[in-house]
């Protein structure tokens, strides 16, 4: 942990990436506010004991910082695999618009059971390029949703009903996120236990 207030925010992320190219597993940096209301930036790196020495001489010459401190943690890890999900996306008359795949992130519960499915951001976002692409208004949030939601039913044992008639949806079912558009869940086929 270090506690740098002599910096711009220009300079943080340069810092975050040089950091991760020396050996950091993770940078966080927090704007925070020091005595006398100084603006100052914690840098929390999490690093291995064989990086230690080069990520603190690093930002000792970056930033002038007289020390570093040193927080022993623990760590509860999750094992996690990464999966295929096949998709695409559909018009009214069920013809493919598009249609790829994208690796889904799964992490893995003590009990070997999945807990959860994320889509690593970097797929996510050429994702969501190659989907405007093709003409369709969809969001990169929208998206994420509808792969996440997806990947969990093929992965998890469950179903959400929507049968709310509260007021303003006159028990109309809920429709897809545009009335042109339907994902198709190849979730099951591709993913083999």
């Amino acid at each position: 942990m270090a506690n740098i207030d002599n910096i711009t925010c220009d300079q943080v992320p340069y810092l975050i990436e040089e950091l991760m190219e020396l050996g950091a597993k993770n940078v966080h940096v927090i704007p925070a506010f020091t005595k006398k209301g100084r603006p100052e930036y914690i840098f929390l790196i999490d690093g291995e004991e064989e990086t230690l020495d080069s990520l603190a001489e690093f930002m000792a010459l970056e930033t002038g910082t007289l020390g570093v401190r040193l927080l022993k943690t623990e760590h509860y890890p999750f094992n996690y695999e990464l999966r295929k999900l096949c998709l695409s996306f559909r018009d009214e008359n069920d013809l493919p618009l598009w249609e790829g795949e994208i690796d889904l992130k799964i992490v893995i519960g003590k009990d070997q059971k999945p807990l959860s499915a994320r889509v690593e951001y970097e797929e996510l976002k050429e994702l969501a390029g190659r989907v405007r692409e093709a003409g369709l208004k969809l969001s990169m949030y929208e998206i994420k949703e509808l792969i996440e939601e997806r990947a969990l039913k093929g992965i998890k044992d469950f179903t959400i009903n929507f049968n709310d008639s509260g007021p303003g949806l006159d028990n109309e079912p809920l429709s897809p996120v545009s009335k042109k558009l339907y994902c198709e869940d190849k979730t099951k086929t591709c993913f083999r236990n």
